[in-house]
């Protein structure tokens, strides 16, 4: 999952290739006893049990419990990023804004699908876990970005008459909540169906966001020859 840093590291010499090994291995077992034990009773000792080294190794790499917290939310949410944007990407969402929600909604489904244990991580740590000011770690701030992108999305299929009317900050805020919500519920039950889940979102939002069905749809002028 961290080969980029890993490869970087490892330009440095074996000796940095090998410490950012042991830190991708101490992170990789924190989110194992996160997931598995939850994230009270994943202590530095549980991970220390789990990655088969004394404490003092995790503590070499990650002085405090929260360093090491802090590099399993950036871990994952890089994860997250790098297996949902292409997907997304690949819709062409800027010539064809009109069909972001498909391949949005799927994207983000097949990762929930994919990476289990990270997504009941991070849940978790999203629940329990709060920084000096009481608020959850900064890094979740993300999330707004991720909405912001695919508000833009929406609105330039607005503008160019293939949505209909509606708030697409809205739309889009709802969007990310509904797919929170489908990640609160897969935490607590990993039986939940996410494909049947993730098609009735698709049909939720792509009717939502249809033209006004008194607007002639312009999505025809593409395939209309020109003279």
């Amino acid at each position: 999952m961290r080969t980029r840093e890993s490869s970087a590291a490892g330009e440095s010499g074996a000796g940095t290739f090998t410490r950012a090994k042991r830190r991708d291995q101490l992170v990789d077992c924190t989110i194992d006893a996160i997931a598995d034990v939850g994230f009270a009773r994943a202590s530095v000792a549980e991970v220390a049990r789990r990655a088969g080294v004394s404490k003092g190794v995790v503590t070499y790499h990650f002085p405090a419990k929260d360093d090491l917290i802090s590099a399993v939310i950036q871990d994952v949410l890089g994860s997250m990023a790098e297996f949902v944007t292409p997907r997304v990407m690949a819709a062409d969402p800027r010539q064809f804004p009109e069909r972001v929600i498909a391949p949005y909604i799927t994207a983000w489904i097949d990762y929930f699908r994919t990476h289990t244990r990270e997504v009941l991580a991070l849940v978790r740590i999203y629940n329990s876990f709060r920084d000096e000011s009481g608020r959850p770690s900064p890094a979740f701030s993300a999330r707004a970005d991720d909405i912001a992108q695919i508000t833009g999305a929406l609105e330039r299929g607005q503008a160019r008459g293939y949505l209909g009317s509606f708030s697409a900050p809205v739309l889009a805020a709802l969007m990310k909540a509904a797919l929170d919500d489908v990640l609160s519920q897969y935490a607590d039950n990993p039986d939940l169906d996410l494909e049947a889940y993730g098609a009735a979102l698709i049909t939720l939002f792509e009717r939502a966001a249809a033209p006004n069905p008194d607007v002639a749809s312009p999505k025809e002028e593409r395939c209309s020859p020109t003279f």
